[in-house]
């Protein structure tokens, strides 16, 4: 689906992101999550082992909020479902998302390595929003 360009705008700026997924035996989990818009695609990045990761690979379907950090009664809700999980490019996604919220390049922490990174691509089906200008529900 094509975001709409209110929509667009808003995911373009640097702001924090909450995403839902499903565990397997069926208990909800969110986790924040830096983001970047990639097209009309959410790139959010990960490392091996974490049960966000377990649970995309088990039911692709997510829910993920960003809200305005100046003001959280601005937000975009996204519905939508992995199409594509890329450990190649894993390191160099976590830099990029890195240099956007801290401008910086990632600092490891000691229990994670750049090759233990997953970027995962997520392509939305619906979205709700709140507070922007435009149309502001596509379900």
């Amino acid at each position: 689906m094509k975001l709409p360009g209110s929509i667009r705008a808003f995911l373009e700026k640097p702001n924090l992101a909450v995403l839902a997924t499903v565990s397997p035996s069926g208990r909800p989990q969110a986790t924040p999550v830096w983001f970047l818009l990639e097209g009309d695609r959410i790139l959010i990045n990960t490392s091996r082992g974490r049960a966000k990761l377990r649970n995309l690979q088990n039911n692709p379907y997510i829910a993920i909020v960003i809200y305005d950090c100046e003001n959280p009664y601005q937000y975009v809700q996204i519905r939508g479902k992995v199409v594509a999980f890329d450990a190649v490019n894993g390191a160099r996604d976590i830099d990029r998302l890195s240099m956007r919220y801290r401008g910086e390049p990632y600092r490891y922490p000691p229990t994670d390595k750049p090759e233990n990174r997953v970027s995962i691509l997520i392509q939305p089906t619906g979205f709700t929003s709140m507070g922007l200008s435009g149309k502001g529900e596509n379900r």
